[in-house]
């Protein structure tokens, strides 16, 4: 999995690409978001569209940046999400925690 930051305005754009399965490269997810907010971003879109899927221990990194997120009184919001990885949303009732977006530039936009 790669994780890759760029910065929109004051809203940190994180795109993660390969699968979110756990493990070191869940910790890269982690490391990057926790290492935004020590710099004082509190405006977040994780960018999905490189994501094939997602397991179990995945939604738990998920799940652990968006209350890092909350903690620090900031936003998180997902877009590009895969139809698959909608489905699990659903699935596992994600969706009433997760704001998605159909592309980063509606997720970037909803910050306004």
């Amino acid at each position: 999995m790669k994780v890759k930051t760029q910065m929109e305005g004051d809203v940190a754009v994180v795109h993660v690409s390969g699968k979110l399965m756990g493990g070191p490269e869940s910790d890269q997810l982690r490391n990057e978001v926790k290492r935004l907010i020590d710099e004082g971003t509190n405006k977040f879109v994780i960018d999905l569209h490189g994501v094939p899927w997602i397991n179990s221990t995945g939604l738990g990194a998920l799940m652990s940046v968006y209350t890092s997120v909350q903690r620090s009184e900031g936003s998180l919001k997902l877009c590009n999400v895969s139809d698959r990885i909608q489905s699990l949303f659903m699935i596992t009732k994600l969706l009433t925690i997760f704001d998605t977006y159909p592309s980063e530039k509606d997720a970037v936009g909803a910050f306004k």
